[in-house]
């Protein structure tokens, strides 16, 4: 079961500093630290694994200890976040942002094996809500990388509230439009006019990314998902769920929420195929080094705001159909070594 997020000033005053200092040992001592993998993978010789995880692992250390130095400058010079909202300093959060998320990527690519293919360069000249699929490690953090950085958009995403446990993403990401749902929350109501909000708020240049599964696919949780739908009388959606083998049922509230807050928007949907067989640690650690490209697809749909609301979700489910039949047609020989 996970552990509740702290309130934030638990999150700035003892999760912060702790990781921080962390973080910053391992950041000193990784020259020593890579020196003593390499001896261990020396005498392991299984393709260099030790070197290549706990080295990714070194890696996200040294991200978050000068991630976490850069995110208090920026809170220096936004004066102490009173002109945090002004437009200099959300494109200079962003910007940082985006130089973060491509050195993760760099990290992957280097300790793990992997290369990204994402077409994706054709964007239509209005504001977009992306529904991506959620499934293997980091794929939100690839997604939202391209759209900083290769496509210049204003970002915005809706996500859990387990990412604030991560000092970087506490801070800095706090400061920009993003949404942070809790899994728990004691107020739908107000949580989904939240993200109806943040929709509403996508500017022309700008996107926001919504994951509809709401947590990163696995055989269990499909089932489980399954069995949700049919405890709540759902059954017509419980069966359209079954014959999806690669993604969750979308959860309808917050999608909803999200597509009728922008309005002005084009709907596009995303997918992707070559993280799906690493749902663990232990995953990554059996697979290195994992040399295979994760390839990536979208498409623009057409959304009839008239429609009503189980029209609509009819609509929604047709269009992950979608996803899982493209998923099933790309995903043949990528997960062989």
């Amino acid at each position: 079961m996970a552990v509740a997020v702290p309130p934030r000033a638990i999150r700035t005053l003892v999760v912060t500093p702790v990781v921080f200092v962390g973080a910053g040992i391992v950041t000193i001592l990784s020259p020593l630290l890579h020196l003593v993998l390499g001896i261990i993978d020396l005498i392991d010789r299984k393709g260099w694994r030790f070197t290549r995880v706990v080295g990714l692992g070194i890696a996200f250390c040294v991200l978050e200890f000068f991630g976490l130095i850069i995110a208090f400058l920026l809170w220096l010079a936004s004066g102490f976040t009173l002109w945090v909202k002004t437009g200099w300093a959300q494109s200079l959060h962003l910007w940082v942002m985006g130089w973060w998320l491509e050195l993760i990527t760099r990290a992957l690519r280097f300790f793990i094996g992997f290369t990204f293919e994402f077409d994706f360069d054709d964007r239509q000249s209005r504001a977009l809500l992306v529904f991506s699929r959620h499934a293997g490690p980091g794929d939100a953090l690839l997604l939202a990388r391209h759209l900083i950085r290769e496509q210049g958009l204003k970002l915005r995403m809706l996500g859990t509230t387990k990412l604030l446990w991560d000092p970087f993403f506490n801070h800095l990401v706090q400061r920009l439009p993003f949404t942070f749902c809790d899994p728990h929350t004691t107020d739908p109501e107000r949580q989904l006019a939240d993200i109806a909000t943040a929709a509403a708020g996508i500017p022309h240049d700008g996107a926001m990314i919504v994951f509809p599964e709401g947590a990163n696919f696995t055989p269990g949780r499909r089932d489980r998902a399954i069995a949700r739908l049919e405890e709540r009388g759902q059954h017509d959606r419980a069966v359209r769920a079954e014959h999806l083998h690669h993604v969750l049922p979308p959860r309808t509230a917050g999608t909803l929420a999200a597509l009728d807050g922008a309005s002005h928007a084009s709907v596009m949907f995303f997918a992707h195929v070559g993280l799906d067989d690493l749902l663990s640690l232990g995953d990554i650690w059996r697979s290195v080094p994992i040399r295979r490209t994760v390839k990536a697809t979208y498409w623009y749909a057409e959304y009839d705001r008239s429609m009503a609301r189980d029209e609509t979700i009819a609509w929604l489910f047709e269009q992950w159909e979608t996803v899982d039949a493209w998923i099933e047609r790309n995903a043949e020989g990528l997960f062989e070594a």
